[in-house]
């Protein structure tokens, strides 16, 4: 049963108890994405948005359904929509904390929160395509949920992602109904280091006047997997260079 969690002006959260070990500090994280995803899209106040979790995945897909007034839209798959300009999820109550998966849950609404404010504020506005890649990309880069992997852990996570890429795509062309994730490469992982790279090299700003930039996106995406690869690499270089260099001067 959804229960009111809390309700401010920026935010009200309905969910079940049994979610509170995802919710309990929920309000502080979305708190603070708002105030930063306010400096990245140039506003001073937002739209009060609601969040609805459920912990059973036919509940969450019966009150998607009423929204709709049918019941044939929704993919078997889904457990998220953004009907009614609220964040709507499906959560498991039983996810075991501090892995992976709990992380990406604690900070979902703080990621779906950046989609939705995207959405509104630049794509809808200048009746601009999405590009998925970058959508996606900066999501994780901003809402949190990849804190520890773009800091302390970026070079071991570099690794990985290099490792399990077999081929390289194209990020343009990826989708969410295929080709996002294959047996040759993560389009979450190679969006997110999109975004680390264009951010280490560009800076914020820079990257804030990307948003609206279609064109300059698209560019970007056909070759950015590579040039992010080979710029940490020679990164990792200097990087040794002067260490050598300290231990002898």
């Amino acid at each position: 049963m959804l229960k009111k969690q809390f309700d401010n002006n920026s935010f009200a959260l309905y969910s079940p108890d049994s979610l509170q070990y995802i919710t309990n500090d929920l309000e502080i994280i979305l708190n603070e994405s708002l105030e930063l995803y306010k400096k990245i899209f140039d506003i001073d106040k937002f739209r009060k948005v609601q969040i609805n979790y459920f912990d059973n995945i036919e509940d969450f897909r019966n009150y998607i359904y009423e929204l709709r007034g049918e019941k044939e839209s929704l993919p078997e798959y889904a457990k998220g929509t953004f009907d009614n300009g609220m964040i709507n999820a499906f959560i498991q109550p039983n996810i075991i904390e501090g892995t992976p998966s709990f992380i990406h849950r604690k900070y979902s609404a703080s990621h779906e929160l950046f989609h939705i404010m995207y959405q509104e504020l630049i794509l809808k506005k200048n009746n601009q395509n999405r590009i998925i890649w970058f959508d996606e990309g900066m999501a994780q880069f901003f809402s949190g949920e990849k804190n520890k992997e773009m800091t302390l852990d970026f070079s071991n996570w570099l690794s990985m992602v290099k490792s399990n890429t077999k081929k390289i795509p194209n990020l343009n062309n990826l989708n969410h109904c295929s080709d996002f994730e294959t047996k040759d490469y993560d389009g979450y992982n190679l969006s997110l280091l999109a975004i680390k790279y264009l951010y280490d090299k560009l800076g914020i700003d820079e990257l804030k006047k990307m948003l609206s930039n279609n064109n300059m996106i698209t560019e970007l995406g056909n070759v950015i997997v590579q040039d992010a690869f080979n710029y940490y690499e020679n990164k990792k270089v200097k990087n040794r260079l002067i260490e050598n260099y300290l231990k002898y001067y």
